[in-house]
């Protein structure tokens, strides 16, 4: 079993959505190649609950899954979801491809933070400028954890990474800025210390009809806690506190630098630098569908000639 991953024990009372993950179809078993501590084995259960709860079609429903750490969610999401690795960066445009061949399809997209917003960033902008009906998933974990712990376009400011082993001094990125900049219908961000506000967005997007765009913040214990304390983002705390080398410390870390929407209206740039901000910040349903805008020229072209 080892080829696949670590196998841990069955969890008594058993887990009940295991069985429809794709390790768990073939050996009844929970398998993960994610670190201790990690949040995406948290994001695959809930895709995994919410496939399976809503009777999702896998043939309308691809998963598209970009490169990064989160790409073996391959081991976790439901069994029967048609899923493709795409190239780095590359997923967005992947999934265009599937829609425009058949625009019954809605492709789910899986994106890290350095994938989505780094190297496809060209990608990801005119994903949301076309509103090509698709959810787009943007795995926030601050830092590039599959290649070695490179400072990424997300980083903390202040955060020490491998190729900032003093501080980042780089402005951050902020998906949810640019998807709504880009033109995105739905935009959202949650937490995995947030599971039940996950899966409400995500059956809203799965019901917009428009590019939806969850960022998610999750956890990287190995190359982002494990070199940060857990005062980073807290005021008048500077070299204070403990290396955040547990997933727990790291999800405490995150409610604790996690904001309401409604909250960060109230509160200035200073008080907001290095806060996560959650809630949605578009919700538009008037905007037309790429896909649908296209066939309208199909059916003119052909009724010309």
């Amino acid at each position: 079993m080892s080829d696949i991953g670590r196998m841990l024990p069955n969890e008594k009372p058993e887990h009940p959505y295991v069985p429809f993950s794709y390790a768990g179809s073939m050996f009844g078993n929970f398998a993960t190649r994610f670190c201790s501590g990690c949040g995406y084995g948290i994001i695959g259960h809930l895709f995994t609950k919410i496939f399976e709860d809503e009777k999702l079609d896998p043939h309308l429903f691809p998963t598209i899954i970009g490169i990064g750490c989160y790409s073996q969610l391959l081991l976790i999401v439901h069994t029967k979801s048609q899923k493709i690795l795409a190239l780095h960066g590359r997923a967005p445009a992947l999934a265009t491809g599937i829609k425009m061949a058949n625009p019954n399809m809605k492709p789910i997209i899986f994106s890290g933070d350095g994938d989505c917003l780094g190297i496809g960033g060209n990608h990801f902008i005119h994903l949301c400028r076309r509103n090509l009906d698709c959810v787009i998933f943007i795995f926030n974990n601050s830092i590039y954890a599959m290649t070695g712990g490179q400072g990424a376009p997300t980083t903390l400011f202040g955060a020490q990474s491998t190729t900032t082993p003093y501080k980042m001094f780089e402005n951050r990125s902020d998906g949810v800025e640019l998807a709504v900049a880009a033109g995105a219908t739905y935009v959202a961000r949650t937490t995995v210390a947030h599971p039940r506000t996950f899966m409400k967005y995500f059956k809203k997007a799965l019901n917009h009809k428009g590019t939806s765009v969850i960022e998610v913040i999750t956890p990287c214990v190995t190359y982002f806690g494990r070199k940060n304390l857990d005062s980073l983002g807290a005021e008048n705390r500077e070299g204070e506190g403990e290396k955040m080398d547990t997933g727990q410390k790291m999800i405490d870390w995150i409610k604790q630098n996690t904001i309401r929407r409604n909250q960060a209206k109230l509160m200035t740039e200073d008080q907001l630098l290095n806060k996560y901000v959650i809630g949605e910040f578009r919700y538009q349903t008037d905007k037309p569908e790429y896909s649908d805008e296209y066939n309208k020229i199909q059916k003119f072209a052909m009724e010309e000639k």
